[in-house]
């Protein structure tokens, strides 16, 4: 049974900003989560802001997203590029 992949305006303007070779790279992900959200290097993020959010790694680039079990849907919530302050 397959997920529904949704884009937040968020993630889609921070996606806009990320190099091109990059973008191809990411958007090719939620191909693979809406099969299964939880295949690769997936880890759920910890601390109060980040709870029930999950953390797909893209070489330096991270997708956060969110996955509403009982609807299959995955809402990514962000596209950040791995330092110091992703998490914070």
């Amino acid at each position: 049974m397959t997920w529904h992949v949704r884009l937040s305006k968020t993630a889609a303007r921070q996606l806009s900003k990320a190099p091109l070779d990059y973008q191809d790279l990411i958007l090719e992900r939620p191909d693979e989560m809406a099969e299964n959200p939880f295949c690769g290097e997936v880890k759920p993020l910890k601390g109060l802001q980040w709870q029930g959010h999950y953390r797909k790694r893209v070489g330096r680039w991270r997708i956060i997203f969110i996955p509403f079990q009982s609807e299959r849907i995955v809402e990514i919530a962000a596209i950040l590029l791995r330092s110091e302050k992703t998490y914070r």
